[in-house]
């Protein structure tokens, strides 16, 4: 790429517009995937009866629900981070460009 007067002045940066898409677009497929990953969760609640007769099987279940209230809090908090990124990107993006069009470069 040749080199050029970058966006603020800084001398030899240059943007790859197809780059920056490219991460956009791999953002938002798995922002796609987390969300259907984390879907079934949390479950509506574990019967201990499932459990048959285990000692203290209610406490099992117990700790089963709270495994899955973690599942989902973590996919949630992934799934809104990769929503961040995107954004971001849709951002740098919009900013370089508008930045090269102010400096005659776009």
């Amino acid at each position: 790429m040749p080199e050029r007067e970058g966006v603020d002045g800084v001398a030899g940066i240059d943007y790859n517009y197809d780059a920056l898409e490219q991460c956009r677009t791999t953002a938002k497929k798995l922002v796609g995937k987390f969300g259907e990953l984390g879907d079934p969760y949390p479950a509506k609640g574990t019967d201990s009866t499932v459990f048959g007769r285990l000692t203290d099987s209610s406490a099992l279940a117990t700790a089963v629900d709270g495994i899955e209230r973690t599942v989902d809090e973590e996919l949630a908090n992934v799934t809104g981070k990769l929503k961040d990124v995107e954004r971001a990107l849709n951002d740098i993006e919009d900013n370089v460009r508008a930045a090269d069009a102010a400096n005659g470069a776009g």
